[in-house]
């Protein structure tokens, strides 16, 4: 069990009851779309009692397992809010399809005004936000003298993970550097692998610390291990032990398509691409201008190299996508003892957890840890304010909002409930968060503590990829070009040619292939 208590965070204190809601937006907000202005406190205060609250509705993409941590931060919110008879309703709503999908409703929405006060989102969407005037620069909020309402400088500089706080700096419209966002909740990937069998094998190979731990693993290693374990389920002698329900249960693996799974298709393509570069700067995804403008040069030598070397292993039989067995995610596979090891990020922890084998958590694998170039994504959600169907009152209700989740109590609570990451040092460095790393846990909660332990772990070798217009556009294409490689069978040259002629007609600018091909 996930042990509870009290949040006070030392903020100014916000209430009401949490109301869930399939509205499609506030449609009827007062003087939507008004000019910004910072009110005060007192002037919320005036504006939202007890008969009329201030509503705020926040989209965000998370599924239950994540949504009922969630919920009850916002609630504590509403009360401790009500505190200080200041009334807010939050009507927080999951949209479906993922962050794409919440991203093309915004999109959508944008038409006719249905859209949020108050949404997650990624820089890259943001960056679309600027560009169609919807999103509303937070600088004011947060440099607002009033420290209420306002960050200290000790707060942006030294507490909140700058590389998180630095990927919410974008060019705004009228080009000058914008606060587009908060940080909310970060993850990265990591390696999640049925230890009951996989352990003796790298035991085997002394790839295992005197902890226990597969705390360096390289991709060589990984296809060493696959080729292993295709070769005992092949003949019958993948079988473990595990203790289910206080009895030593004898476990045998199922007919296996593929003993490795990797989640996610654009940061499959981004992340390795930047493992074999010469260097951490060597462009092979995308390049930013001064101007904030955007170019794609991922068609290039060493791109084309990483998907010749990783197409060969999945021809092998030794990885693939999910999408290829027509499943969403490899902790599917995991969970039928149908796959062994699957690759995603930290907040899919207890989706990978098992009662059928004992789960660890290791880094994911990078090309050489002797030279070259390590690399893992940083990734996550930061919330936002949308200023065409808001007022205000609205905004600065929202970025109450953003305030609380993001404090130090909040920001831990959630990851401890969750597996995403805190979003601030005083939370990561606090004896709370370090003791839960390190307790006896058991079930989910132990799980969690994992999955963030193997994330720290990489975390020198985090990047991240600067924010255009249009940059969420090469994303979606980049995961559809790797889908037709590894699941349709296009060849490497057919796929990079159709992507690129894809985002030249979403008019994206493009540097030629470095290729020749």
């Amino acid at each position: 069990m996930i042990k509870k208590r009290l949040i006070v965070p030392a903020l100014v204190a916000l209430a009401l009851p949490l109301t869930l809601t399939s509205c499609n937006g506030n449609s009827n907000v007062e003087s939507a779309g008004e000019d910004f202005e910072v009110y005060s406190i007192a002037k919320l205060k005036e504006r939202a009692t007890k008969d009329n609250p201030v509503k705020v509705e926040f989209w965000h993409s998370f599924g239950d397992n994540i949504s009922k941590s969630l919920d009850p931060l916002i609630e504590q919110f509403q009360e401790e809010m009500e505190k200080q008879d200041i009334y807010i309703t939050v009507n927080a709503k999951s949209i479906g399809g993922g962050y794409d999908g919440l991203r093309s409703r915004v999109n959508q929405g944008t038409k006719t005004n249905s859209i949020p006060t108050m949404i997650l989102g990624y820089p890259d969407h943001f960056a679309d936000y600027i560009s169609s005037d919807i999103l509303l620069p937070l600088n004011d909020y947060v440099n607002y003298a009033d420290k209420s309402i306002g960050f200290t400088d000790d707060e942006i500089k030294n507490d909140f993970v700058q590389t998180y706080w630095a990927e919410n700096q974008l060019t705004g419209k009228n080009g000058k550097q914008i606060i587009a966002g908060i940080p909310f909740n970060k993850s990265t990937e990591v390696m999640y692998y049925n230890a009951s069998v996989i352990d003796p094998l790298l035991e085997e190979h002394g790839w295992l610390t005197e902890d226990g731990e597969w705390d360096t693993p390289t991709w060589d290693e990984l296809w060493t291990i696959a080729e292993t374990l295709k070769e005992m389920v092949a003949n019958g002698t993948c079988t473990w032990t595990h203790m289910f329900d206080g009895n030593e249960t004898t476990v045998s693996a199922v007919k296996s398509d593929y003993p490795v799974y990797i989640d996610s298709e654009a940061n499959f393509f981004i992340t390795t691409a930047r493992q074999w570069a010469e260097s951490k700067d060597q462009p092979v995804y995308t390049t930013v201008d001064a101007n904030g403008k955007g170019t794609v040069v991922f068609d290039n030598e060493i791109t084309r190299e990483v998907q010749a070397y990783f197409l060969e292993k999945a021809e092998a039989g030794l990885w693939n996508l999910p999408k290829k067995v027509n499943q969403g995610y490899g902790s599917n596979m995991m969970n039928n003892n149908e796959a062994f090891i699957s690759i995603g990020s930290t907040a899919g922890v207890n989706n990978n957890a098992s009662s059928k084998y004992k789960m660890k958590v290791a880094p994911i694998p990078q090309k050489s840890f002797d030279s070259g170039v390590q690399a893992v994504i940083q990734q996550g959600t930061n919330a936002a304010i949308l200023k065409n169907n808001s007022n205000n009152y609205t905004r600065l209700a929202a970025w109450l909002l953003i305030r609380f989740l993001t404090s130090t109590e909040v920001t831990t609570t959630f990851s401890r409930e969750t597996g995403y990451l805190p979003v601030r040092k005083s939370a990561i460095e606090s004896d709370e968060f370090q003791e839960f790393l390190v307790d006896d846990w058991e079930g989910d909660i132990a799980a969690t503590a994992k999955a963030i332990l193997a994330a720290y772990s990489q975390q020198d070798y985090y990047y991240t990829d600067p924010a255009f217009q249009g940059s969420s556009i090469v994303r979606d294409v980049v995961d559809l070009m790797i889908q037709t490689i590894y699941c349709n069978g296009a060849t490497i040259d057919a796929a990079m040619k159709t992507a690129y002629q894809s985002l030249r007609d979403y008019q994206i600018n493009v540097q030629e292939p470095t290729t020749g091909a």
